[in-house]
C-alpha cells in the first residue's frame, strides 16, 4: 500500500542505507555478518522500490595510523578484488530487479575516484551494481578543488550510464597551513553546481538529487539555490511548482 500510494504520488524512494559496514572486515565472522546485513537491507531496498541501497567500500583497520579507516592498504589492488568479489556475492544473494546496491564515492576508501569506480563496475559484472555519485567526497586534494568543474564532467564522461543517484552538498578550502576541506550546504562553497546540475540534466535516466548534512535553515538555503541556479541554466525540476 505505501509504495502504491507513493507511486500514485509519483514520489520516489531515492535512496536507502547500508552506510559504514565493513565488506572487508579482517574476521571471516564478523565480514559474514556484514555481508548478510546488507543484503539485508538490499532487499529491503528491493521491496519498497527505492532507487538505489548505498553502502561503503571497505576499509582495513589499522592502528599505526590513528584510526580505523586510516590505511593505505585501503587503495591496493587486493582490496579492489575482496570488494568486486563481496558486491557479488550481495547482488547474488539477493538478485535486485527494482533497486540497484551502490557505493558512496570516498576520499579515505574505495571507491576514491571515477576510474576505479569505473573498474569495480567492469569487475562486478551485474546488472543489479549502479553508481551513487557524491564529488564533494572525492574532492580531496587541491587540484580537484580547484578544478572542480573539469572534474565533475570527468565523473559523469565516465560513470554517466550508471549513475542512480546523487548527493548535493558544497566544500571548502580552509586556510590553514595544511590542505583541509571542509563541508558545508549546497551554494556555501566553491563546487561548480553550473557543471554538476547540466551533466545532471544531460543523463537519460531521470537521476535524484538529495540536499544532505544540513540543519532546518540551511535546507531552505540549498534547496532554493538549487532552484535558482537549475533556473539559470534553463534546468527543470519535476514538481517545482510544488515546492514551498
Amino acid at each position: 500500500e505505501i509504495v502504491q500510494a507513493y507511486a500514485e504520488a509519483d514520489i520516489i524512494i531515492a535512496e536507502t542505507g547500508a552506510y559504514g559496514i565493513n565488506i572487508l572486515e579482517p574476521d571471516d565472522a564478523k565480514r559474514e555478518q556484514n555481508i548478510q546485513e546488507i543484503c539485508r537491507r538490499l532487499e529491503r531496498a528491493e521491496k519498497i522500490g527505492a532507487r538505489i541501497c548505498v553502502g561503503h567500500g571497505g576499509r582495513i583497520p589499522s592502528r599505526r595510523w590513528g584510526a580505523s579507516f586510516h590505511n593505505p592498504e585501503n587503495f591496493s589492488q587486493a582490496s579492489i578484488e575482496k570488494t568486486v568479489l563481496a558486491v557479488q556475492r550481495i547482488l547474488d544473494t539477493v538478485k535486485p530487479v527494482r533497486a540497484k546496491y551502490g557505493l558512496e564515492t570516498e576520499s579515505r576508501y574505495l571507491p576514491d575516484s571515477p576510474d576505479v569506480y569505473l573498474e569495480i563496475i567492469k569487475a562486478v559484472d551485474r546488472p543489479g551494481f549502479g553508481v551513487h555519485l557524491d564529488p564533494i567526497n572525492i574532492t580531496s586534494s587541491p587540484r580537484r578543488f580547484y578544478f572542480n568543474g573539469d572534474f565533475i564532467r570527468d565523473c559523469f564522461a565516465k560513470l554517466g550510464p550508471y549513475i542512480v543517484s546523487c548527493h548535493a552538498k558544497d566544500t571548502q578550502m580552509m586556510r590553514h597551513s595544511q590542505v583541509r576541506f571542509d563541508e558545508t550546504f549546497a551554494g556555501n562553497g566553491a563546487l561548480d553546481f553550473d557543471a554538476y546540475l547540466s551533466e545532471l540534466a544531460k543523463l537519460e535516466a531521470d537521476v535524484p538529487l538529495m540536499i544532505e548534512h544540513v540543519n532546518a535553515r540551511q535546507t531552505v538555503w540549498a534547496r532554493d539555490f538549487l532552484y535558482q541556479k537549475a533556473k539559470e541554466l534553463g534546468i527543470a525540476i519535476r514538481h517545482s511548482e510544488k515546492r514551498v
